[in-house]
């Protein structure tokens, strides 16, 4: 049985054309893939590496370079012992985040070791930043070692992990390294627990994660793997949530393949993060699945979380609000609506977006509460032409909520185009 003396979290940091993954799966895998595909928040991969006569097991985090997924990294940052900021050789605007970056990391990690790492020696010919540009933008920003890799044929790969290694357990020694043995015995290893606040916590029991609100066990958490090609990205651009990627996404990598197998420690981690992200982004729904979000946070308002209850029902308006079908219809579905007072239907009912977004969910729903249904159709009943000023039809109003547009009857004026 495989054991290890110490376990270290390693996060890759740079931009998103600085072939983080490809470099990540070079050294855990030995593969390279010319096509890889963009990671969106944070990939996982763990390996276990030599170093000084212990066995050291590195949890290493990709996380994603896109600027949308930035607002994530201050979490991520959390327990880490060690990062490695990549940078493309052929691209100087890859190394305009640095500062930024870095300052994260030092500000959540404390003083741990960084290695600045140019990427894509093969591209030597495209060279825009010099190897010495290098070397000072390491010293500048008293990063702790400096160094060049090719992830396509693996030139100074597994070197880089090597050095890390060393500078881990030089921070962590308590004597010589030339001194270690092995261990005699096998590290005890603690149930892990990640509090949130004083009402959320995380517990890793019995190799699954659950969600504890108020001291209670709410749920066992399950989670999403997502497949975002690299190829033809921008029509992703759009995707708002959680919810609209799970749909719109390939999902088929949960199902079954041990190739994509998560650990129960990775994926507890996993939890924590997205969890904390959540917590950090105000309870911003969009961050979880709408199965886990909407119920999660009526739970944390019930055990009195202040800041739950302030966004509880401005959550429940906005998503309403934002029109995607599945979303609304679950909050439907689910009574969610019975959280909102008479005033603030009124109000969501006078948002132009909401009325906008009805003909994409309300033919859907058969089971429609009636008397949703009769103070949606009231307030459309009041709609007035904005060019003739003639009074919609209740023909023209049927057929927009059976997913037609809604013109005049008169002037043939697409009246929900124009509200």
């Amino acid at each position: 049985m495989s054991h290890y003396d110490y376990t270290f979290k390693v996060l890759i940091l740079g931009d998103d054309t600085a072939a983080k993954t490809a470099f990540t799966k070079r050294f855990c895998y030995n593969i390279f893939n010319p096509s890889e595909r963009l990671t969106i928040g944070v990939d996982f991969h763990v390996k276990t590496m030599e170093a000084f006569e212990r066995r050291l097991k590195l949890q290493i985090w990709d996380v994603g370079g896109k600027e949308r997924f930035r607002f994530l990294l201050p979490t991520y940052c959390l327990g880490t012992n060690a990062a490695i900021f990549m940078y493309d050789i052929s691209r100087p605007s890859t190394l305009d985040n640095i500062s930024e970056w870095t300052g994260i990391v030092r500000s959540k990690g404390g003083n741990i070791p960084i290695i600045l790492i140019g990427s894509k020696l093969y591209l030597e010919q495209s060279r825009a930043v010099l190897k010495q540009e290098g070397i000072s933008a390491a010293e500048n920003h008293n990063l702790s070692a400096f160094g060049e890799i090719c992830s396509e044929t693996g030139q100074n790969v597994n070197q880089v992990f090597e050095l890390l290694g060393e500078l881990l357990l030089e921070q962590n020694r308590s004597e010589s390294l030339l001194s270690l043995k092995p261990l005699k015995f096998t590290p005890i290893r603690i149930q892990p627990e990640f509090k949130i606040n004083p009402y959320l916590e995380l517990r890793l029991e019995n190799a699954k994660s659950n969600i504890y609100v108020g001291e209670r066990l709410f749920n066992q958490c399950k989670y999403l793997l997502l497949d975002f090609p690299i190829t033809n990205t921008k029509k992703y651009d759009k995707i708002e949530s959680i919810d609209e990627a799970a749909e719109k996404l390939d999902s088929s990598m949960e199902r079954g393949s041990h190739k994509y197998y998560i650990s129960p420690e990775t994926e507890f981690w996993g939890h924590c993060l997205n969890l904390q992200a959540w917590f950090e982004n105000n309870y911003d729904t969009r961050i979880l699945h709408r199965n886990l979000a909407f119920p999660l946070l009526r739970a944390l308002v019930e055990v009195g979380d202040p800041l739950a209850k302030k966004v509880f029902k401005e959550e429940i308006a906005l998503r309403l609000e934002s029109g995607y079908p599945s979303v609304v219809q679950h909050l439907i579905n689910q009574d969610y609506l019975k959280y909102l007072n008479k005033e603030e239907i009124n109000s969501l009912l006078e948002d132009r977006n909401f009325v906008k977004n009805l003909p994409k969910w309300f033919s859907d729903f058969k089971d429609i509460p009636k008397w949703l249904s009769k103070r949606i159709k009231a307030k459309l009943k009041g709609l007035i032409c904005p060019y003739c000023k003639s009074k919609i039809s209740h023909v023209s109003i049927n057929k927009f909520l059976n997913g037609k547009s809604m013109r005049c009857e008169f002037c043939y004026t697409n009246v929900i185009k124009d509200l």
